[in-house]
């Protein structure tokens, strides 16, 4: 025998909380995008680090190896 205590609704209050929240969010503009120039240099760095670390670990294992 179920009693009123033990069922449990459909959509949680959270649910039903966070609701309006991702409506706020949506009519907020989206976010300024990266400049492509930007992009590129870090894109750059990140593949002169890769390099570097290669050649770093290249070094090491001439030397001690």
């Amino acid at each position: 025998m179920e009693t009123a205590l033990t069922k449990k609704p459909l959509v949680s209050e959270e649910l039903s909380r966070e609701a309006p929240m991702i409506a706020a969010r949506l009519d907020r503009p989206e976010p300024r995008r990266l400049d492509p120039a930007g992009r590129k240099l870090r894109n750059r760095i990140i593949l002169a680090n890769v390099l570097a670390w290669i050649v770093i670990i290249l070094l090491i294992r001439m030397i001690f190896f």
